[in-house]
C-alpha cells in the first residue's frame, strides 16, 4: 500500500465535541504514522483556536488551517505555506465594519483582535483562556498582514459587503452562523493539494474526512472522500463513504483501521 495522506476536519470530524480525542483514534493515528502514512488536520480553525485541544492537537503530522489557507508542520511547528489576505480588502473591511457597528474578529496566527465583544465571543474566550483585544481604529489592527476575519453576531451583513465590494476575499459557513473569511481562492481542497505535491503524495493517495458544509468541496476532489456519521445529510449525499460511528465515538479510528485494511484503494482512473 502506497504512502497515504489523511486529512481529516477537525470540529465535529477527529475530535469529540467537547474537544478531545478518543483514546481508540489516538492509537490508530499512532499507528498510521508508523507505518508511514501522513496525518493531517484541516480545519476552519486559526492557531489561536487550537488551543482548545492542548498537547493533543500535535498528535498529526500537519496542521492545515484558515480552511486551507495555511499550513503548519507540527514537529517543528515550521509554517510551509501562508497565503495572506489583500491588504487593501482588508483595511476596507475593518473600515466597514467599525463605521457601521459591525462585529468583526480579526484571526491572525495568535492574535485575536474584536471591534466589539459580545456574551457569544466571550464565551469562546473563556473556553480558549485568552481574551481578544478590543480594537477601535484600523491603526489598531496589522491590517497589511493578516490570514483572516471571523464574523458571528453580524455574519449576514459582513457576507454581504464581502459579496459586493470585495472580491479579494472569500468566506466560507464553518458552523451555523458563523464565517469564516479568507484570501480568495483559498480552500481546504487547495491546501490539502499543495501539502500532497510539497510530499510527493499522489491523488489516488489522498483521503478526506469532513462533516460540514465547508468540507464538501474536498469530500468531492480527494480520491476518497468520507462523512462520519454525525455529517449534515449534503455532506453524506457527496461522500464515498459514511461512517458507521460519529465524531464522539472514534469515527476516525474505523477509518484508519479500514483505510489499512486496503479498503479505500483507488486506482489513477478511479
Amino acid at each position: 500500500m502506497d504512502r497515504k495522506l489523511l486529512a481529516m476536519d477537525l470540529d465535529g470530524t477527529a475530535v469529540c465535541d467537547d474537544y478531545s480525542m478518543g483514546e481508540l483514534t489516538k492509537k490508530a493515528i499512532e499507528k498510521a504514522r508508523s507505518m508511514g502514512h501522513v496525518i493531517a488536520y484541516v480545519t476552519g480553525r486559526r492557531d489561536i483556536d487550537m488551543l482548545t485541544m492542548g498537547e493533543e492537537q500535535w498528535y498529526v503530522d500537519y496542521h492545515i488551517l484558515n480552511n486551507g489557507g495555511k499550513i503548519l508542520r507540527c514537529k517543528d511547528r515550521k509554517i510551509l505555506y501562508n497565503d495572506l489576505m489583500d491588504a487593501q480588502a482588508c483595511k476596507r473591511l475593518i473600515e466597514h465594519c467599525l463605521h457601521n457597528d459591525l462585529q468583526l474578529q480579526i484571526c491572525s496566527g495568535m492574535t485575536w483582535q474584536v471591534s466589539c465583544m459580545t456574551d457569544m465571543t466571550m464565551e469562546y474566550a473563556n473556553e480558549l483562556g485568552v481574551i481578544p483585544e478590543i480594537f477601535h481604529s484600523l491603526e489598531e489592527t496589522s491590517w497589511k498582514e493578516l490570514e483572516g476575519f471571523m464574523a458571528t453576531r453580524d455574519w449576514e451583513p459582513v457576507a454581504e459587503y464581502i459579496d459586493q465590494y470585495l472580491p479579494e476575499l472569500y468566506y466560507v459557513n464553518s458552523e451555523p452562523e458563523c464565517i469564516d473569511v479568507m484570501a480568495a481562492g483559498v480552500s481546504k481542497w487547495n491546501g490539502i493539494e499543495i501539502l500532497a505535491k510539497r510530499l510527493g503524495i499522489q491523488h489516488k493517495d489522498i483521503i478526506t474526512v469532513g462533516n460540514y458544509y465547508n468540507d464538501i468541496d474536498m469530500l468531492q476532489h480527494a480520491a476518497v472522500g468520507i462523512a462520519v456519521a454525525n455529517s449534515l445529510e449534503p455532506v453524506k449525499e457527496e461522500a464515498d463513504y459514511v461512517t458507521q460511528n460519529d465524531n464522539n465515538h472514534d469515527a476516525v479510528a474505523e477509518i484508519i483501521y479500514k483505510m489499512l485494511n486496503k479498503e479505500f484503494e483507488v486506482t489513477e482512473h478511479n
